[in-house]
């Protein structure tokens, strides 16, 4: 994959500055993770179904710059972690009730959009495949040595405007 300079962008955090990862064909993505990252569905809803629960948005860090708003979030089900996220979302694509919804930081961006009933969809622009010797974030169950994946993501509406770019982690699951 050709890493765009959005993809960069968005690793400027101190959990990711340094990851090292691989990225994968979606069939090189190992089971439950390739039904969990490769789709054009939103993540909030996938990992609600897969985990049986509501997601919960944990904010560790948050802010603006000239055109998005930014956050580094955790989503829990329940006090498990099941994603951990990096996103940059253009609230000049959305309506002034939605960005306020999104800031609020009360709901992940997922259940927001889904509860408006606006149209959008997941483009997904890359799977992740990444070492747990390089990324062993202490809010994760140890990994043993295994991997990990993600995916990069935009979330784009109906009318062709990006709404977000993120990456997405997903922590180890017991087999």
């Amino acid at each position: 994959m050709e890493e765009k300079k959005e993809f960069r962008d968005l690793l400027v955090n101190k959990h990711l500055h340094d990851l090292s990862f691989l990225w994968v064909k979606p069939d090189e993505v190992e089971q439950p993770y390739r039904d969990l990252l490769c789709h054009e569905n939103d993540m909030t809803s996938t990992l609600s179904d897969f985990h049986g629960g509501e997601v919960e948005l944990q904010i560790f860090e948050e802010g603006f710059d000239s055109d998005c708003y930014f956050r580094e979030v955790l989503l829990k089900v329940g006090a498990k972690p099941v994603e951990y996220g990096v996103i940059r979302i253009f609230l000049g694509n959305l309506s002034q009730e939605l960005g306020s919804a999104i800031t609020e930081g009360r709901k992940p961006l997922g259940a927001i959009l889904n509860e408006s009933g606006l149209g959008y969809v997941s483009r997904p622009g890359g799977f992740l495949k990444i070492s747990g010797k390089t990324f062993q974030p202490k809010f994760f169950p140890s990994l043993g040595g295994g991997f990990l994946f993600g995916r990069y993501n935009e979330l784009v509406g109906a009318d062709g405007k990006v709404l977000a770019r993120i990456i997405e982690i997903l922590p180890k699951e017991n087999s």
